[in-house]
This record gives C-alpha cells, structure tokens and sequence, in this order.
C-alpha cells in the first residue's frame, strides 16, 4: 500500500526537477508564437505567408523573426520534454518495484481524449491527440539505453525528411491536374475558399464544427502518417536519451551546454535562413518551397531546440531561483493548462462565438496579442499555484490517470 500511495501522491514542490519545468514554461509560451497564426488567420497562412494579405513592413519582419526564431522549435523541445517524462515516470514506478505500463497507457487514453475534444471542438491544430498516440508506439524504448534513444529518434527524423523529399520528387509523374488542385488546396487557394474559412469561422460555433472537423480529421491522418508523426516521435526519443544523460536535469557541465548552444545554433539558425532565402528567391514556388526548401526549417528546427535547451540549462545553473526562473517554472508546472487555456482565449477573440476577429488582425497585432496571453499565463499559474497542488487540466488527467481524484488544495 506504501508503494500504491507513493506513486499516487503529488510530487513534492521541493522534489521536482525545477530546471525541467522551467523548460516546459519556455516551450508552451512559445508555440503561441507561430500558433497564433493558426488561430487568427485561414490555415494556408501558417505554410505560404504570402497567400493571405501583404507580406511586407513590419508584417514581414515579425513573420521572419517568428519563422526563423519559434516555428517548430518549441514545438521540438515540447515533444523532446514529454518524450523525458515517460522515462522519468518508468524509473520512478521501478524504484518503488511497480510497472508503469498500465499507468501509462491510461495517461496516453485520457491525453488522447483531451486531445480529440480540443480539435473538433476548439482548434484543429492540437498537439495533445499527436502526442499521444506517438507516445503509445515510443514507449517501449523507454527502458533502452541513451545511445539506442538517440540514434532511434534520428532515424525517425530522417524517414520524415525522405518522405517529403521523395513525394516531392515525385510531382511530375502525378496524375494530369492533381499537382494544381494539390497546390491550389494547400498552398495557394482561391479567393473564394479564404472567404468562406473566414465566415465559417466568425460564424457560431456549430457553424465553425464543421468546417474545424475535416482540418483536424486531416491533420489526425493524413498529415500525421507522412509528416508529424516521425519528427514528433523522434523528437520524443531524442527526449529520453536527452533525460537518461541528465541534460534536462541541469547535470552536466557548462561546457557542455556551451557546445549545444554553439552547435545546436550555430548550425541550426543558418539552415533556416537559408530556406527563408530560398522560398523568397523562387518567389514561394509550392513544389520547392513545400517539400524541399522546408526541409532546412525541419532539421534547423531540431538543432535550434537544442541551442534553446543548453541556454536555459546554463540560465538555470545561475539561478533557477530567480523571478523570472520560478515564474517559468510556474507555467511549465501547469504546461497542459497554459496550453488549453491559450486556445481558449484566442477561440473567444477570433472566432464567432467571441470576438469574430478571424482574419482581420495583421501579423504585427497578432505579436501584441501573443505578449498580453504570456502575461495572464504567467499571472495565472503564479497565482493559482499559490494555492493548489495542480493546474486545473493536471488536476483532471491526474485524477482520471489514477483512477481516484486527486487531492488538490495545498492545505490537504
């Protein structure tokens, strides 16, 4: 029963690994950076920045710091994080002589579930159904050694890099006028295809279900199969040998963190601005920009991550006691919540049920909205934290993991 109890028990606040929650505040607040996106402007927007308004002025430079700085490099350390906590919570359950695995899958069922009632429901662009079902199939490395983690996760990367660079090769033997209705579907829609995304999504919310459901079908299957699914697992991978080797834990040496930021920058950022320059040279050409030239953001993205990881883990060795550092904290203490809580704010502004601004606010508003959230996420969670054990979402895929509720209030 001590052992049942141990695992059921909340974390202590002094126990928990505060350099890893410091870095799951830095990557959720800053996916809304690109997300965003996503939530105030039609979906081709997000691909091809120049099928939607005016790419210029003070637009271009906030979708060029945002695409060479954010796009998908928090996303990265995001998954590389949950990829570590399924290490940390196997080696947890074998301390204490206990299997993790039903525990487990029943925390990847209930995520699933979130995940699905966000897409349909809220924002076709969830994450949390993705991660889940990647998590089901990487959890049998768990127990592997680093270097096994390490080199599966690469491998992973590199089946999704060939799948793009394959299909793409392929377009001129494809079907008569499938390569224009591919390209006019994802990349550059007509006017009249914006325009109705635009009033579904300022429409009620049972008006935007329907248009909501088939983006998320998609992105559940067809893009999932031949693009998310291998960057994603492999960036989960890449998490656990990254935890095994106690680089999320803030262990290892300043040197090391320097040569991840040396390398992981040094070499990532360059090979996203030279797709930057690429797309802009060829003047957004689908075929090149779509399967090819992306390929630099891809990689680039993965490096940068790990840039993004060794500077906080050397900021965390300074002070992880900080202001800024226990507010970070906060937040990636409460990473599920600041998540749902993000789309819940940006559904109210933008679509029908809200605000209806959908479509009308330029990149460069989209960049204050995105400051005036990372304040209330932070405000929230320093002050919900005061009081209680869990953020509200934790609290519930806690509960329903375990098959008990949870105590919450730090006076229990």
């Amino acid at each position: 029963m001590t052992k049942a109890t141990y695992i059921l028990n909340p974390v202590d606040p002094n126990a928990r690994i505060v350099s890893m929650d410091i870095l799951r505040g830095v990557a959720v607040l800053g996916i809304l950076v690109m997300n965003i996106q996503s939530f105030a402007m039609p979906s081709v927007a997000y691909s091809n920045p120049t099928a939607y308004e005016n790419l210029s002025g003070n637009d271009l430079w906030v979708w060029l710091m945002s695409h060479v700085f954010a796009d998908q490099k928090f996303m990265a350390i995001f998954s590389m994080m949950f990829g570590a906590s399924i290490v940390m919570l196997s080696q947890k359950a074998r301390k204490e002589h206990m299997r993790s695995t039903d525990l487990q899958n029943r925390r990847f069922v209930f995520l699933a579930l979130f995940g699905l009632v966000h897409a349909y429901l809220l924002w076709y662009g969830d994450i949390l159904f993705i991660y889940a079902i990647c998590a089901f199939f990487m959890f049998m490395f768990r127990s592997k050694k680093s270097g096994v983690q390490m080199k599966a996760g690469v491998i992973l990367l590199i089946i999704g890099s060939a799948l793009s660079l394959i299909i793409g090769y392929t377009t001129p033997v494809w079907e008569p006028g499938e390569y224009d209705a591919t390209e006019t579907e994802i990349w550059t829609p007509e006017a009249s295809a914006i325009s109705e995304e635009i009033e579904y999504y300022r429409g009620t919310w049972e008006r935007q279900i329907l248009y909501r459901a088939p983006q998320a079908f998609q992105m559940q299957t067809t893009i999932f199969v031949f693009e998310t699914f291998w960057k994603v697992a492999g960036l989960m991978l890449i998490g656990m040998a990254l935890y095994k080797r106690r680089v999320f834990k803030g262990k290892q040496s300043t040197k090391y963190y320097s040569k991840m930021i040396g390398y992981g920058l040094g070499l990532g950022l360059p090979l996203v601005v030279m797709g930057t320059i690429l797309d802009f040279n060829y003047e957004w050409d689908f075929r090149l920009s779509f399967f090819f030239f992306s390929q630099l953001n891809y990689w680039g993205s993965v490096l940068v991550a790990l840039g993004y990881v060794g500077v906080v883990m050397i900021l965390t060795k300074d002070s992880a006691r900080g202001f800024i550092s226990r507010r970070m904290a906060d937040v990636g203490r409460m990473a599920l919540s600041t998540y749902l809580m993000q789309t819940i704010i940006c559904s109210f502004l933008f679509y029908g049920h809200g605000l209806a601004l959908f479509g009308d606010l330029d990149r460069s508003f989209q960049l204050v909205v995105v400051l005036a959230i990372w304040v209330f996420n932070i405000a929230f969670a320093s002050i919900w934290l005061k009081s209680f054990k869990y953020g509200p979402f934790e609290w519930l895929w806690r509960s329903l993991t375990y098959g008990k509720v949870q105590s919450m209030s730090k006076n229990d």
